[in-house]
């Protein structure tokens, strides 16, 4: 009986041994993912960061493009007074 004991017990720290190796490669992946964990944390706040500057230089194009068109219409207007001043100025000294 004392050789089954024995053979036993070794079988017995040789899952015991494989459970401790299971576990210690659990415990490394278990510390990869919470090493992801931050690190995709740190990723959606980038992302939010950009998106939220994206949608700020969208407004300031548009912003830009309305103000362009302010500008255009301006200077339509002041080209069309002075032409208009020319005219006048030509049809009352009788040029």
């Amino acid at each position: 009986m004392a050789d089954q004991e024995v053979e036993d017990m070794k079988e017995f720290m040789e899952v015991l041994t494989d459970v401790k190796v299971s576990m210690a490669e659990l415990n490394g992946k278990i510390d990869q993912l919470t090493d992801m964990k931050e690190t995709l944390a740190e990723t959606k706040k980038t992302a939010d960061d950009a998106s939220y500057r994206s949608l700020e230089n969208e407004k300031d194009i548009q912003d830009i493009q309305s103000n362009n068109r302010k500008t255009t219409v301006a200077l339509i207007t002041v080209v069309g007074a002075f032409v208009f001043q020319i005219l006048f100025f030509l049809l009352t000294f009788n040029f």
